[in-house]
C-alpha cells in the first residue's frame, strides 16, 4: 500500500463493559497486526460509551435520525466511515453482553435495514468460560445478517477462571488478522451463496414489508434502497 492511496479504515469495537481481559486482548492484538500492516484502526470501546436503550419509536425508520441524544449517532458515522470492523465480545448467561445488545438494537435500523454494512469486513472474536453461547454471540458480533462479509468467528473457551492467554492463541490471531487484511485490501466480494441469501431476504423485505409500509413507518429505509437500486 502507498502512501498516496488512501488508508483502508478498520473500527474495532470492544463489546465487553470492562477494558481488559483476554477477548479485549485478542483484539488489541489483531489492531496491532493490522497498525502494523498500514491500516487506520479505530478503537471503540463500548464500555466508555453512553447507549441508551432502543424504546421502538420508530423514528430512525420513518426519517433516519435516532429520537435519543447519546453516543450512538457518532459511533454510528463510525462504522460508515470504515471499510472493516473487527468486534470482540464474551458469552453472558449463554447469550451476549447487554451493552452489545444495546448497541446492536441502535444500528439495527439504519444501517441493517438502509443496508449500509453490506459488504463491510468482519472479524469477529467471542469466548465463553466452559460451554454454551456460540451460535447467538456470533449472530450479534458479526452482523451477519446485515449481509457483511465475515472473514472469521474466532470462538475460544478460557475456562473460569480466565486461564487462557493472548499469547497462547496469538499464531491462530495473527491467521486470521491476515486474512482479513488480505480480504479488505483487495475488495473480495461476497460468495455467491452468500449473494443468493442477500436476494431472497430482499425480496422478502420488500414485497411484505417496504411495499406496504404501513403509517409510513419505512419511508428513510426506502428511500436508502433507493440510492441502492434495491427498489
Amino acid at each position: 500500500m502507498s502512501d498516496k492511496e488512501p488508508k483502508v479504515r478498520v473500527l474495532c469495537v470492544y463489546g465487553n463493559p470492562k477494558h481488559g481481559g483476554f477477548v479485549h486482548g485478542c483484539v488489541d492484538h489483531i489492531a496491532a497486526y493490522l497498525e502494523g500492516k498500514g491500516l487506520e484502526i479505530d478503537r471503540l470501546h463500548l464500555g466508555e460509551c453512553a447507549i441508551g436503550d432502543c424504546i421502538g419509536c420508530f423514528n430512525c425508520l420513518r426519517t433516519g435520525k435516532c429520537s435519543i441524544q447519546d453516543d450512538m449517532g457518532e459511533i454510528i458515522e463510525r462504522i460508515r466511515l470504515c471499510d472493516g470492523l473487527v468486534t470482540g465480545a464474551s458469552v453472558r448467561n449463554g447469550l451476549f453482553p447487554a451493552i452489545f445488545k444495546r448497541f446492536f438494537e441502535r444500528i439495527t435500523y439504519i444501517l441493517g435495514f438502509g443496508r449500509e454494512l453490506r459488504g463491510k469486513y468482519v472479524l469477529a472474536i467471542g469466548a465463553v468460560g466452559m460451554a454454551g453461547g456460540r451460535k447467538p454471540l456470533g449472530r450479534l458480533i458479526t452482523f451477519r445478517d446485515f449481509h457483511t462479509y465475515v472473514t472469521d468467528f474466532l470462538f475460544f473457551r478460557t475456562g473460569i477462571p480466565t486461564h487462557r492467554t493472548v499469547a497462547e492463541v496469538a499464531p491462530t490471531l495473527d491467521k486470521a488478522a491476515e486474512k482479513f487484511f488480505n480480504a479488505v485490501t483487495t475488495g473480495k466480494s461476497l460468495s455467491w451463496h452468500a449473494r443468493l441469501n442477500e436476494r431472497v431476504d430482499n425480496f422478502i423485505v420488500r414485497k411484505f414489508m417496504l411495499e406496504r409500509n404501513p403509517d409510513h413507518v419505512y419511508d428513510y429505509v426506502i428511500s436508502k434502497w433507493k440510492e441502492k437500486d434495491l427498489i
